[in-house]
This record gives C-alpha cells, sequence and structure tokens, in this order.
C-alpha cells in the first residue's frame, strides 16, 4: 500500500501542487521567521562576550584596579580585563570610549572584529569603529589625537555583537590608567549570595565588593517561537486537511477498486495516510531548503533590527528540526481524517464517484469567547509590569488566543455569507460557496487570521518601543549645543565676554539649519562656589524626587524659565502663579535641590505643559526663585529648533561647526532597526496569508467544478467567473485580517494595560499596508488567474 501511494503520488504530484505547495510555503517561513526571530533576540548581549558573568567597576586608582583584579581571580577562576577611559570627541555631546581590550581574549573576542587595516599592536596606535571615524574625520594611516596622546589609525574594527558601539581600540594593557574595568569570566554559581559578590572578610579584609551581571537566557523566547510555530502549522494542517479530501475524492473510484478487490479499510487509510506523510516529507525538506535560504537573504536586515553581526549559517537546528518534524506530523494528522472519511464509503458509491455532501461545522461560540477572554487575562496576569513577565503563563494566554480565534471562524464565515442574497450573481456564488465549504473555509479563516495577528503583533510591539514624537532624547528637529567642560568643574561659570563669544559660536551652529530658531539656557548655580575641593557640592541646583529620608534621586538640571524660553515653549508669563519655585509637567513629589545646603525649603511647584524629551527642558525654574533663594543664573547651552526634521547634511554640518568652536551638539537617537523589524513582519505575513488564501480557492474551486461547468454552459462569461474567484479570495483575506487584527491588539491591549499609551500613535502605513492590500492583492490575483474557461463535461468520464 505504501509503495503503491509513492508511486502514485510520483504519477499525480501536479495534481497536488495547492498541498504541496501550502505546506513548503508553511515551513519555508516557518524555518525562516523563527529563525530570524532567534537571531533577534538572541541573548548575546554587548558587553558579555562568550563569558557567563561580567563586572562593571571604576578605577580610584591603579592599585586599587590590581586588587580588584585578583579578587575576581581568586573568586571566579580565568577573568579577562578590558580597559576603558573616556575622550572628548570635537562637536559630540558624548565622549568616546577608548578601550584597551585583547583581540584574542578569552571571553571578549567575539566582541572585536576587523574591517579594513590591523590590530593596534603598540603605543601610539589605535583602531577605530566606523561611526568614530566618521566623527573624528579620519581615516586608515591619519593621525589623531585622543585625550593627550596622539596616536595611528592602523584599523577599522567593530564590535559584532553590538554595532552601535562606537569605541576606539587601543593595545591591551590590564587596564592600567583606565578610568573603569569590564571584568569578563565564567558564570557564577547558582548560589545567589555567592553569584552577586566576591566575598569579604577574611578572603578580603578591606571588604572589596564586586557587583556581578549573569548573562540572560533565551530558553522563554525559544519556547515562544516554537509554540507561535506549532500553532500555525496546526493551522495551516486544517487546510491541508482540506487539499488531502480533494486529493482522495479524486481518487475515490481507484479506492472503490481497491476495496473491491478485497481491500481492507485500513488498507484504505493507509493509503491516504501514507500519501500524506510523502506529502509532509517532501514539502518539509523543500521548504526547509527555501527557508534556509530565505533567511541568508533576509539576515541584512535583521543584522540591521538586531543592531548585531550574525552568521549566517548561526542557525537554530533544533527549531529547525522541530518545524520539520511539526510539517510531518501535521501532514500526517491532516491525513489521517479524509482516510478515515474515504474508508467508510460504500463501495458503490465510491466507484460511481459522487462526492460526499460538505459537513457542516459545529463550534460553540461561548467556547470562542471563554478562550479569548481567558487569553486576555492570561496575558494581562502574565504582564503585571513592563519588566515583569512570566513566560509560561504567557504562552498559555497567546495559545488561548490562538484557538479561541479557530472558534469564531466558522462564525464570521456565516456572519459574511449574510449579505450575499443583495449581492451580483457571482458576489453571491461565491459567499454561498465559502458558507456551503464552511469547514475549510473556517479553518482558512483562522490560520490567515493567526498569521496577520502575528504580523500585526509584532508591527505594534517595535512602534510601542519606538520613540513617539513626544519621546526619546530630543525631537527630528532639535539640536541641543552644549559646553563641551562639563558643569560641575567650572563653579564659577564663564564670564561676560566668554558667554558673548559662545552665543556667537552658537548663533554660527544654527546657522547652518534655514529658519531654525535659537534659545539660550541658564543653568542655576549658587552665587558663590562652596570652598569645598568636593566637585559634587558645585553641581549647579536640581530637580530631584525623594526617595527615602534624606535621600533624593536626581532628575534634570532645570535652566531658567526667561521671558524669551517661555515664549518658545508658548506659556504666557502671567499665568505663573506669585511664589512658584518650578514649573514642569511631571509635578508629583519633585523639589529643588542645592546639594551643598543641608536645610532645604519646600519648593512650591506649578503645572506647566512641556515636551517630555529626556535632554530638552523638562522643569524650568522662575526668576522669582533665583531672586528668593539668592541663586544666579549660568549659561550651559543652547537649544536650536528647526521648522523642519534634520538631515545627514545638516547634522553634519551642524557637528562640524560646532566642533570648531569648541562646542558639543546632541540630535535624536535613531531607531532605524525597528523600522526594519516592522517592514520584515509586514511583508512576511501577507506572502504567508496570500499562500493560505490561494490554497483555499484553490480548494474551493476545485470541490466546485461540476458548478463552474454548468455555470459555464449556461453562458457565463469568463468576467463571471473571475468575479467569483476574486470575490472569494478578497472575502477570505478581508475576515481575516478583521480577525487578525482585532485578536492582535486585543491580546497587545492586555500585554500593555499598564501603560495603554505605547500602542499609540497606531502604525497605520503597515496596518493599511495589511488591511487594504493583503484583500486588494488576493482578489486581483484571483481575478487575474481565474478567466481559464473549465474543462469540457467528456474529459470528466474518462477522470
Amino acid at each position: 500500500m505504501i509503495r503503491w501511494s509513492w508511486r502514485m503520488f510520483r504519477k499525480e504530484w501536479r495534481q497536488q501542487l495547492l498541498v504541496l505547495g501550502l505546506v513548503t510555503i508553511s515551513v519555508a517561513i516557518a524555518v525562516a521567521g523563527s529563525t530570524m526571530a532567534m537571531n533577534a533576540a538572541d541573548a548575546v548581549q554587548p558587553g558579555f562576550g562568550t563569558a557567563g558573568a561580567m563586572a562593571r567597576l571604576p578605577v580610584e586608582d591603579d592599585a586599587r584596579a590590581a586588587e580588584a583584579v585578583a579578587t575576581a581571580r581568586a573568586r571566579f577562576g580565568t577573568v579577562e580585563v578590558i580597559g576603558h577611559t573616556d575622550v572628548a570627541i570635537p562637536g559630540a555631546a558624548q565622549p568616546l570610549d577608548l578601550r584597551s581590550q585583547d583581540p584574542d581574549g578569552r571571553f571578549g573576542h567575539t566582541m572585536l572584529a576587523l574591517r579594513d587595516g590591523r590590530y593596534p599592536t603598540k603605543a601610539g596606535e589605535v583602531g577605530l569603529t566606523p561611526g568614530a571615524a566618521r566623527l573624528l574625520d579620519v581615516g586608515l594611516g591619519d593621525r589623531v589625537r585622543l585625550g593627550r596622546t596622539e596616536r595611528t589609525v592602523v584599523g577599522i574594527v567593530e564590535n559584532p555583537t553590538g554595532l552601535g558601539d562606537d569605541f576606539a581600540l587601543a593595545p591591551a594593557d590590564g587596564g592600567r590608567g583606565a578610568d573603569s574595568l569590564t571584568l569578563l569570566f565564567p558564570q557564577p554559581g547558582s548560589d545567589g549570595a555567592s553569584a552577586g559578590r566576591a566575598p569579604s572578610g577574611g578572603g578580603d579584609p578591606q571588604g572589596l565588593q564586586i557587583p556581578v551581571a549573569v548573562r540572560g537566557d533565551n530558553g522563554p523566547i525559544a519556547a515562544l517561537v516554537l509554540v507561535a510555530v506549532a500553532l500555525a502549522m496546526t493551522l495551516v494542517g486544517f487546510i491541508a486537511a482540506s487539499g488531502f479530501v480533494v486529493v482522495a475524492q479524486r481518487r475515490q473510484r481507484q479506492l472503490g477498486l481497491l476495496a473491491a478487490i478485497g481491500a481492507t479499510q485500513r488498507h484504505t487509510r493507509l493509503v491516504v495516510v501514507a500519501n500524506g506523510a510523502i506529502v509532509g516529507i517532501v514539502a518539509g525538506l523543500l521548504g526547509t531548503a527555501l527557508g534556509i535560504v530565505g533567511w541568508v537573504l533576509g539576515a541584512p536586515a535583521v543584522e540591521e533590527a538586531a543592531g548585531r553581526r550574525i552568521d549566517r549559517f548561526d542557525l537554530p537546528w533544533p527549531i529547525i528540526g522541530s518545524c520539520l518534524a511539526v510539517a510531518v506530523l501535521m501532514s500526517l494528522a491532516a491525513a489521517w481524517w479524509p482516510a478515515r472519511r474515504m474508508s467508510r464509503i460504500p463501495i458503490i458509491a465510491a466507484l460511481a464517484g459522487r462526492p460526499p455532501l460538505p459537513a457542516p461545522v459545529h463550534r460553540s461560540l461561548l467556547v470562542a469567547v471563554v478562550l479569548l477572554g481567558g487569553g486576555v487575562v492570561a496575558i494581562s496576569s502574565a504582564m503585571p509590569s513592563e519588566a515583569n513577565v512570566r513566560p509560561l503563563l504567557l504562552i498559555a494566554g497567546v495559545v488561548a488566543v490562538a484557538i479561541g480565534t479557530v472558534f469564531v471562524a466558522p462564525a464570521a464565515i456565516r456572519l459574511g455569507a449574510a449579505p450575499a442574497a443583495r449581492l451580483p450573481l457571482a458576489s453571491r456564488l461565491a459567499l454561498r460557496d465559502l458558507a456551503r465549504f464552511e469547514a475549510r473555509a473556517a479553518a482558512a479563516l483562522a490560520a490567515i487570521a493567526f498569521v496577520v495577528g502575528i504580523s500585526v503583533t509584532v508591527v505594534a510591539i517595535a512602534g510601542a518601543n519606538q520613540y513617539r514624537s513626544d519621546e526619546g532624547n530630543l525631537s527630528d528637529h532639535q539640536v541641543l549645543v552644549s559646553m563641551r567642560v562639563p558643569q560641575a568643574t567650572t563653579p564659577s561659570g564663564p564670564n561676560d565676554a566668554q558667554i558673548a563669544a559662545l552665543d556667537r559660536s552658537a548663533a554660527r551652529v544654527a546657522a547652518t539649519i534655514a529658519g531654525a530658531e535659537m534659545v539660550p539656557l541658564d543653568v542655576v548655580r549658587r552665587a558663590t562656589p562652596i570652598d569645598n575641593p568636593d566637585p559634587g557640592l558645585q553641581e549647579p541646583i536640581s530637580v530631584a524626587r525623594e526617595v527615602g529620608s534624606h535621600s533624593w534621586t536626581h532628575l534634570a538640571f532645570p535652566p531658567v524659565a526667561t521671558p524669551e524660553l517661555l515664549a518658545h515653549f508658548g506659556i504666557d508669563p502671567a499665568t505663573i502663579r506669585p511664589g512658584t519655585d518650578l514649573l514642569g509637567t511631571d509635578t508629583r513629589d519633585v523639589t529643588l535641590l542645592d546639594i551643598a545646603q543641608r536645610d532645604q525649603e519646600p519648593t512650591k511647584v506649578q503645572h506647566v505643559d512641556l515636551p517630555g524629551y529626556t535632554a530638552a527642558p523638562r522643569w524650568l525654574v522662575t526668576e522669582a526663585a533665583l531672586e528668593r533663594h539668592g541663586w544666579v543664573a549660568q549659561r550651559s547651552a543652547w537649544l536650536i529648533d528647526a521648522p523642519h526634521a534634520l538631515d545627514a547634511d545638516q547634522i553634519a554640518a551642524a557637528r562640524a561647526t560646532a566642533a570648531d568652536a569648541g562646542l558639543v551638539i546632541e540630535v535624536r537617537s535613531s531607531q532605524d532597526g525597528l523600522a526594519s523589524l516592522r517592514a520584515i513582519a509586514t511583508g512576511v505575513g501577507a506572502l504567508l496569508a496570500l499562500a493560505i488564501v490561494a490554497m483555499t480557492v484553490g480548494l474551493i474551486r476545485s470541490e466546485s467544478a461540476r458548478d463552474l461547468r454548468t455555470l459555464t454552459a449556461t453562458g457565463a462569461p469568463s468576467r463571471t467567473r473571475r468575479s467569483l474567484t476574486g470575490v472569494t479570495a478578497g472575502a477570505l483575506a478581508v475576515l481575516g485580517v478583521v480577525l487578525g487584527t482585532a485578536g492582535a491588539y486585543a491580546a497587545l491591549a492586555a500585554g500593555y494595560h499598564h501603560d495603554l499609551s505605547r500602542l499609540t500613535p497606531v502604525p497605520w502605513p503597515h496596518l493599511l499596508i495589511i488591511a487594504v492590500g493583503l484583500p486588494l492583492l488576493a482578489a486581483t490575483a484571483g481575478w487575474l488567474l481565474a478567466g481559464r474557461e473549465p474543462k469540457g463535461f467528456s474529459r470528466q468520464t474518462f477522470d
């Protein structure tokens, strides 16, 4: 029976292209998608390399650093030391990390890769990342001053595990003279007390403590990926089962003859099940190969989204093997039901070639509501906060929502067929065919909804993690210009002549951007510096939030609410209440803190609307507060606001002008990787959904071939046949988009219930591509491919 089934598959493989193609595409997308997901969310973290744990230590002096390294080696064994020194970059607000690291280090070798030139090997040589080389405007062989030392650029390097990590590489020197050290070592034991700190007491008489960070685990992510793959393949299996029904019906006379010569029901079932196994194995192998090719082609976009280099053959083989196994098992399970059904057809009916009537679907809406509601509650409970996630409960909630969608699908099919009576002939027949073949249409709809739901979820999560228009360090049309010298080290501040010169320099930076407005920012200081060598006591007056008795959390150094700054933010000075010290959007438990003054007077705070950017002013100190407390204003920065978003050329010109004047600039941080992730999710979801639509339409049209022949014989033109197929495809796609998007946002709302604002603004461009583009593409493809006239009546007699 198995040998005969294999021969029939080889002979009639063209008749099984729909099933074979759907399973192949499903496996390919499952393999490529799971590989992308695992690599994008891999637990390889930029600072760990291959180490299981790490520690970051500030360095007070070389003797203390050597003591810390010796303590770490006594506690953890093999330790790799990486030194970090901050050096200023012309025109940049953030210093550059001058890193002393061994390219062949035990744990850190994966954090270094050579792109051009060679690694630095002696004093006076340095390697730069591409971003650092652009900022410094140097290349191979050029001389560059970093700190107090002039060095020759001998190589272009990068951190493959963190492409956004810009640094300068110096030869390894054990961290001598560094500002801080990174210690890499194997993961400590499972004992929480010993894992978190180095021993103190007898082993360390001075009580040296080393806080340890342990590498994360991607086990929950792998489990979630496997669950998603299994659910998607299971839903595809429902459609594949319909395909095997069609294949079995085409062989109905052959199976009837087989039964007539003495084959039992077990033999008949074995023929169909063996065909399912063959289809699963062939499609699984082809799909795995196509999935790996798709991963190789899509890896550059995943690299951009993940922000790290990914080996093209760094494949999660256990998950790929699981996808292949699921494909075979799914094909076997999909073939079992039609095998059982066909084996029970009487021999005379099988020889007559009369197909059985489509079976109705009985699925309770009450069960669907319970599953969907329970899934939403489980997801909400699994994510009580953004930083606290319970993986098992989250997986259970996702599974419940997916199964609930399956139970909703038949009702959606029936609802979609309700307006058929008031539509033209072709559209009426298409919708009624969906209702007549409810079992396979509902299975297809559930699969389409699940695939669309995954795409919408990924797009929405990427949007939730992307800066909104009022989030981030700055808006995309702002530049913050500041002085290079830290404020805490210049308690006296610049004099009037220096301020005038700095204002002119900042104005030149603003002049590089057409139509830009510049507003000076003045921080608040004590009138006279404190006679104390501690630079911390020289800090400007800060906004702080009390977190304990005589303990505060620093929030910002607020500028003075000058008339010019108030006008920039649209605040009428007349609306400021007398006696107000501080203006701000966030007024919860905030206070003005003079760190050198022990007794703090209560701060009077008034709410005003200010942007929430972290680098722009979020609080303003009133001029009345300066007079009341005896504080003075000191120029510290300039906020430049352009009438449009800044492009790369404008940012480069502003940075170069600022560097010439000894100033630094800060602009909005980029998040290009998230945009790539959203594009990938949209494209992959649309591709698989279209494959499912094509498979389902093909099955329904093949089962209703007799009706189509009758329709053609009565004079229906090709336009009617095209409309019939196009409406079928479009209706399935529309219902799938509605169900998938609604289910995805229900789950997302449950996951982000602690902050629903993360889901706004809605990513309309990508959602419109899915919601409008997918149905249009499906309907158009159905219209274009369905004009051929069906085969004549006489041909069916010989089938």
